[in-house]
């Protein structure tokens, strides 16, 4: 017989998360956990020392979120894993009601996924359309008005909360490790709908998203993050055979964002006009560091 404590390994990879993990913590006690620590701190590693449920694994080096992912779930052993990020506040009663709507379908349900909501409980939403089709001009609200709210099958989910057969997520090969960070989502739902399994969404397991919370952001973090976002766009619009999409996102974007820049310094919003300045900045440093990457991502 099924028992979810038994049945389901939480993955949770981290970066400096040690206050988020801190809240889940009652939760966590209750099932098998595998942590991938990708930063230098110790804090975490004394947290979890005496949890005998909570394997913990510090890696030497940041190893990214899909490839720390892929360990996590190497170091499980029950048949299913809840990948989950640490900014998700865990709840016992949405895991056991994803569970059951896995196991009414578990031959067709490559990925199940959660309804997210804010702090504010506005209901966020969880993808449902590819990043390919927005840019191809199909329109997502983010706001709760137009989100279905029954199970919905869907070519896309955030990629902060997977329930999955290991199995399953193990013939996919993982994450694909040539994303760092970003992408690696749409990635592994592109190759789930591949091999003929649906994608769900179920709105009746709710988990709170405290998004952007797992670690503290400044100038050069965006920076870095923005020309992570713009490097992983390009191996995912290579790997689509989409190149001239990211070309044309690109210099709509730089257009778009130096125009914001120009109008927010111009009526005096300095907040506004920083974020996008970032977003300029990033784009500029994305397209001389270009060069670099292009070589070896096409030989990917």
């Amino acid at each position: 017989m099924t028992n979810m404590y038994n049945d389901i390994t939480l993955i949770l990879v981290t970066y400096r998360s040690e206050t988020l993990i801190l809240k889940n913590l009652k939760v966590l006690k209750k099932f098998p956990v595998v942590i991938i620590d990708n930063s230098n701190s110790d804090e975490l590693e004394k947290i979890t020392l005496g949890y005998n449920n909570i394997d913990y694994f510090r890696s030497s080096k940041n190893l990214g979120y899909g490839v720390a992912n892929n360990l996590g779930v190497s170091r499980a052993t029950t048949p299913f894993v809840l990948i989950i990020n640490p900014d998700i506040l865990i709840d016992e009663d949405a895991i056991s009601d994803l569970f059951k709507n896995f196991l009414n379908d578990h031959e067709n349900i490559g990925i199940l996924g959660p309804s997210l909501y804010d702090q504010k409980m506005q209901r966020r939403t969880n993808g449902t359309i590819s990043y390919l089709d927005q840019l191809n001009g199909v329109k997502v609200s983010n706001i709760s008005n137009n989100i279905p709210s029954y199970n919905t099958c869907c070519k896309f989910l955030m990629g902060c909360c997977y329930l999955m057969s290991r199995d399953f997520f193990n013939s996919l090969g993982g994450f694909d490790k040539n994303f760092f960070m970003y992408f690696e989502d749409n990635d592994l739902c592109d190759r789930t709908l591949k091999k003929g399994k649906y994608i769900m969404e179920v709105p009746s397991s709710k988990f709170i998203h405290l998004e952007n919370a797992s670690s503290k952001k400044n100038f050069f973090t965006n920076s870095k993050l923005s020309i992570i976002h713009k490097i992983s766009s390009y191996i995912y619009f290579k790997k689509n055979n989409n190149v001239s999409s990211l070309i044309f996102h690109i210099i709509k974007n730089l257009i778009d964002y130096f125009q914001r820049c120009i109008v927010n310094l111009i009526i005096i919003k300095p907040k506004k006009s920083y974020k996008n300045f970032l977003r300029l900045v990033s784009i500029f440093l994305y397209i001389t560091l270009l060069y670099k990457v292009v070589y070896k991502i096409w030989n990917i």
